[in-house]
């Protein structure tokens, strides 16, 4: 995998962590929400976050915006219902269908 690649693939674990965390504040006063749970999940954040800081930061130089793009789609995503979730799904499939065709434009 190349250093890009690599990039956004430890941008996107560290949004989806980020994503998770903000899920389980909205389960909070549900037989769901578990306080070792949601420690235990800020406890992993914070060493991917330390794990990831200097490669992430290095990187960042190559793209500064994708963080904040993959971000931006993570709480779209989190703001969908299902219904939307699989509309979403269908419409991805579609795109990349299109782009395997070997007249896709």
């Amino acid at each position: 995998m190349d250093r890009y690649n690599k990039f956004k693939e430890g941008v996107k674990l560290v949004a989806l962590m980020q994503a998770t965390l903000v899920q389980m504040d909205n389960l909070r006063g549900t037989s769901l929400y578990k306080l070792q749970l949601k420690y235990m999940m800020n406890k992993l954040e914070d060493l991917l976050e330390r794990t990831l800081r200097n490669p992430l930061s290095s990187l960042d130089k190559e793209d500064p915006d994708l963080l904040t793009r993959i971000q931006s789609n993570i709480e779209l995503v989190m703001g969908m219902d299902l219904e939307e979730l699989a509309m979403l799904r269908q419409e991805v499939d579609e795109y990349r269908a299109g782009k395997d065709e070997p007249n896709a434009s």
